[in-house]
């Protein structure tokens, strides 16, 4: 009995370290594409690429001022979501100046019971015998956001589901943008061929009208059958020519409207990517993992271990009387966020801790606001179109108007 317990506890053992080793291998995968991803941004923020519309054509304007209306609506909305987030960082970054500018005599009393809090979840910790493979940032990220980490999870296996799409869509719209601008240079260059073949022909047909001319005059030959040949040639060739000639044209609209489909959906692939790159990365670093299989393995792995912290309670009631000191501190200090500060009490104690807090919360604070400049940008650009169509003319302002009042902008 005991020898198959043992096996057992063996084969769980391998199972879990096999299942470490595979999360391990698509992180470092998916973090080398996110490097990939973040190279195509380096050059700074997505830029919406110019449509070639003809502004006369009222079917063609309308759609063009209705597409840049919608790109607005979407930046503005990623706007609403990160400047909620980025209030909430913000929040506890004004928490840090208040305790930084605490009274001494306040800020003795709150430090020697998150001291205490420390020395004690210390001793509960030591008690602990099994090792789950979770880092110390990991642990803290997780107690911090725990109720919405399920949520997270999901919502992070959409976006990089998401990801791998917006990439192929991107490449597909590469190759297609690529052969229709082949194709414009192929219509050009028929075009061109055209021109030349019908400056030779003229030459020709003068040459052969000046020799009829001559024979007509000086030798007293009858040109009549020599001049209607030349008159039918000439006909027949201005007519291929001209035919040739509005194919060419056809075919050059259809080109470019096609181009103006596929700049179109360019943009709005990329203020997808655009946003869909920074969401991911924001929160590779919210939760310290590289991707969502990472953090349900984490949060697995913190679920296990917190039902053991469950079997050891023999101080908790004196971590419950220092934690409760912390908060009566911090509500005296008018600290809005104060429960998140018991799973982070050894801030309060180090200096270095609390540095690394606030440098933590800056550099969330500085990606969501690149991302918010970015979304920012798009919505000044398409306005800023919207805007020149709108002074070309007193009933283009008039569409303008209609279109930005059908949402809020």
């Amino acid at each position: 009995m005991g020898f198959h317990f043992f096996r057992k506890r063996r084969l769980e053992k391998e199972d879990v370290s096999k299942e470490a080793q595979d999360i391990e291998n698509t992180a470092e995968a998916q973090a080398a594409d996110r490097e990939e991803d973040f190279e195509a941004l380096a050059g700074g923020p997505v830029r919406v690429e110019k449509e070639k519309v003809d502004i006369q054509n009222d079917k063609a304007r309308i759609a063009y001022l209705e597409r840049l209306h919608e790109s607005i609506l979407e930046a503005k909305a990623q706007c609403g979501d990160i400047k909620t987030e980025y209030a909430q960082v913000t929040s506890y970054l004004r928490d840090i100046q208040l305790i930084d500018q605490a009274p001494p005599e306040e800020k003795q009393t709150l430090y020697g019971a998150a001291r205490r809090l420390v020395e004690l979840t210390e001793e509960r910790r030591r008690l602990r015998r099994q090792k789950y493979k979770i880092t110390d940032a990991q642990k803290r990220a997780i107690e911090n956001y725990e109720t919405v980490v399920p949520a997270d999870i999901s919502r992070w296996q959409e976006y990089e589901d998401y990801q791998v799409k917006i990439k192929n869509d991107l490449r597909q719209l590469g190759s297609e943008k690529n052969l229709l601008l082949a194709d414009k240079q192929d219509i050009i260059r028929r075009q061109g061929t055209l021109k030349t073949i019908g400056k030779c022909l003229l030459a020709v047909l003068i040459a052969i009208g000046a020799m009829l001319a001559a024979l007509l005059f000086c030798f007293k030959v009858d040109i009549t059958v020599p001049f209607v040949a030349a008159v039918g040639f000439a006909f027949v060739a201005a007519a291929i020519i001209l035919n040739e000639a509005r194919k060419n044209r056809i075919d050059m609209v259809i080109t470019e409207k096609k181009c103006n489909r596929a700049v179109f959906l360019s943009n709005r692939v990329k203020l997808k990517y655009f946003n869909n790159v920074r969401t991911l990365d924001y929160l590779c670093h919210k939760y310290r993992v590289r991707n969502a299989t990472e953090l349900d393995f984490v949060f697995s792995q913190y679920q296990k271990e917190k039902r053991e912290w469950a079997r050891q309670r023999e101080n908790t009631l004196q971590i419950h009387e220092n934690s409760q000191t912390i908060i009566q501190e911090l509500q005296r200090l008018g600290i809005k966020d104060k429960e998140i500060w018991l799973t982070q009490a050894d801030a309060l104690v180090e200096p270095k801790e609390m540095v690394e807090v606030r440098h933590d919360l800056n550099v969330r604070r500085q990606k969501l606001r690149e991302q918010l400049d970015g979304n920012t940008g798009i919505m000044e650009e398409c306005l800023e179109e919207m805007e020149m169509i709108r002074d070309k003319k007193p009933e283009y302002a008039a569409e303008v108007e209609r279109i930005l009042s059908q949402g809020p902008v």
